[in-house]
């Protein structure tokens, strides 16, 4: 009986010491089963509200915020790259076309020039013609191109003939037409091969010689860059070569113009090469219009305006 106590009280001593051993051991694989299904309950978790966020951004939040939401939706996706589909852009039939069509600047409805009577526009013209030819001092003179100077801002042809025509040789013209102007009225007979004839040709180089001399080339190819910039009208190409040609007789010209083109820089652009005119050509077909036709009809609604009311 001694030794069967004995042995049951040392079979329970080793119960007691192999219990927690167990335990331990069941704890242990209990935990490294549940961890990796947390994690990917977890996840589940997260690709399930990243999908209803992204779903829901276009309607609550502003549009910077459902960009981001997006952003974090691909990169936090599971789905291999391979999975996702390709994005083509289709090729542009026609560049120019759409670089302009880019860069153009809105329509400005609101400071759009009022609508003039041809007539009033006409009897304007004609009053500053008779004026000027019966004027008997400077100042009548000066008033006189006032009245023309008025229907050619808003886009008499013939006014502006005449102002272009006698810019270099009245100082009444010059102190009521800016350079601007005077150039830009010489320039734009030119530039249609409708209205080009022998006398637009010699009005313009007559106007070149003026500011060659003047020592004013610059401004001259300043005012011709930007009264052709965005020029979109068929026949740019004889536009151009017609305009070249005429720059070539006056010295120095085309260097000027060179200079404000930034892909002339050889020497024989400084001398109105044929190179030089499809150098310009391009750089005036991907330039942005600076809108002076509808400024100059504006300034001269204005200036309508004050002597209608006279």
């Amino acid at each position: 009986m001694p030794g069967e106590r004995t042995a049951f009280q040392s079979l329970i001593r080793l119960a007691i010491i192999l219990a927690p051993l167990l335990i331990g051991c069941l704890s242990w694989v209990s935990y490294r089963h549940f961890v990796p299904s947390a994690g990917q309950s977890k996840a589940a978790i997260a690709s399930t509200s990243s999908a209803k966020s992204l779903e829901t951004a276009h309607i609550d939040a502003p549009a910077n915020e459902a960009l981001r939401d997006a952003q974090s939706a691909v990169t936090f996706s599971v789905a291999p790259l391979r999975s996702l589909s390709l994005i083509t852009i289709p090729i542009d039939p026609d560049p120019v076309a759409s670089f302009r069509q880019l860069i153009a600047l809105p329509p400005d409805t609101a400071r759009a020039a009022p609508h003039i009577d041809p007539r009033k526009l006409r009897a304007i013209a004609d009053r500053g013609v008779v004026g000027y030819a019966s004027a008997k001092t400077d100042g009548d003179r000066e008033r006189a191109a006032g009245f023309i100077q008025t229907a050619a801002l808003v886009g008499l042809p013939l006014a502006r003939e005449l102002l272009a025509r006698n810019y270099p040789q009245s100082e009444a013209v010059r102190s009521v037409v800016p350079a601007n102007d005077a150039i830009r009225y010489a320039l734009g007979p030119l530039m249609d091969p409708a209205l080009t004839t022998e006398d637009s040709k010699q009005a313009f180089l007559a106007l070149a010689q003026h500011f060659a001399i003047q020592g004013q080339l610059d401004l001259f190819a300043g005012q011709i860059i930007n009264s052709l910039r965005g020029d979109s009208r068929p026949h740019l190409d004889y536009r151009i070569d017609t305009l070249v040609d005429l720059l070539a007789r006056v010295r120095g010209a085309c260097g000027a113009l060179a200079r404000l083109v930034p892909e002339a820089g050889d020497r024989s652009d400084q001398e109105c090469s044929s190179s030089f005119s499809g150098k310009l050509r391009k750089h005036i077909e991907m330039t942005t219009p600076a809108g002076e036709e509808e400024e100059s009809k504006r300034r001269g609604s204005v200036m309508f305006s004050q002597l209608d009311g006279r």
